[in-house]
């Protein structure tokens, strides 16, 4: 069941609602990459604007690196895509050899049109995330992101309610991507393996609201590529009742329907690839694979 899962997670501790110190964000990763959990662990996500920051952080914290087994990073790139691809390439010209490999890239399109002219300037050897418009519509925008040879990133969340698109949204997101062949990654509100009423943000007293779950995104995809309907992805991941799932080392099953293990990973290696957190414990530990009978 871990290659369901392996990687799944990039840690943004610096993003909300953690917002952690650079060092503090760096030093978590650091501790999550040598302990035994890190087998569920992804790349680091970072600004292109504090990349020079995140360089000199390392720098003063004596962090080890080897380059035979490099940190990764997702350098999420802001509105002046041409300044921070200056800024990345700068960053991997002095890093990439040392030991920290800036190979991904997450940033955002408007339209179908728009995702042409943005990879225009983008170097093809990168992982190109396209982040696509809040609401959709889907279909053409994914079509456009898998003609360049680009994935795909929906955000799932935030710190305020009207962030957190309908599980109706979700599931035609992931019709058109498994329709059109683009792999993926979620970001934000998806903390949590599944669904269910949590805090916005971990200030006392925060408002509650309703957030996706990153089992229920797994396993709607998985329905998805075994051939079911859309309807019956929208249920699983509108599916709230923690009990409705029962997993095993072999197998997760929602109600009636069973998605193997081989079924998941496939779904997790050829679509679902991953999710954008600030907290790393907090999926980790839910999931509790470990315990898994």
């Amino acid at each position: 069941m871990r290659a369901a899962f392996a990687e799944i997670v990039d840690y943004a501790g610096l993003f909300p609602p953690a917002t952690s110190s650079m060092a503090e964000a760096l030093a978590q990763f650091d501790r999550y990459r040598r302990s035994p959990d890190r087998w569920m662990l992804g790349r680091f996500v970072v600004s292109a604007s504090r990349l020079d920051e995140l360089g000199k952080a390392i720098t003063a914290g004596g962090m080890a690196l080897d380059p035979a087994d490099p940190w990764r990073l997702s350098v999420v790139i802001g509105a002046a895509v041409a300044d921070d691809l200056t800024l990345l390439a700068s960053f991997q010209s002095a890093w990439n050899s040392r030991g920290v490999v800036a190979d991904s890239i997450e940033v955002k399109v408007a339209s179908p049109d728009d995702v042409l002219v943005v990879n225009e300037g983008i170097p093809a050897h990168l992982r190109r995330h396209f982040e696509v418009p809040r609401g959709g519509p889907y279909c053409d925008v994914v079509r456009a992101i898998g003609s360049v040879g680009a994935f795909a990133k929906v955000r799932t969340g935030g710190t305020t309610p009207e962030l957190f698109p309908a599980a109706a949204d979700v599931a035609s997101f992931l019709a058109a991507a498994v329709a059109e062949g683009v792999p993926f990654k979620a970001t934000a509100g998806l903390h949590h393996p599944f669904r269910g009423p949590f805090p916005i943000t971990y200030e006392a007293g925060a408002e509650r609201q309703v957030m996706h779950g990153f089992v229920n995104v797994l396993v709607a995809t998985a329905a998805l590529l075994r051939g079911e309907p859309v309807a019956l992805a929208e249920a699983i991941l509108a599916e709230g009742d923690r009990s409705a799932f029962r997993v095993t080392l072999a197998a997760i099953a929602w109600r009636d329907e069973t998605f193997s293990a081989a079924e998941l990973a496939s779904a997790h290696q050829r679509f679902f690839l991953g999710f954008g957190s600030c907290s790393f414990r907090e999926p980790h530990d839910e999931l509790d694979l470990e315990r898994a009978g």
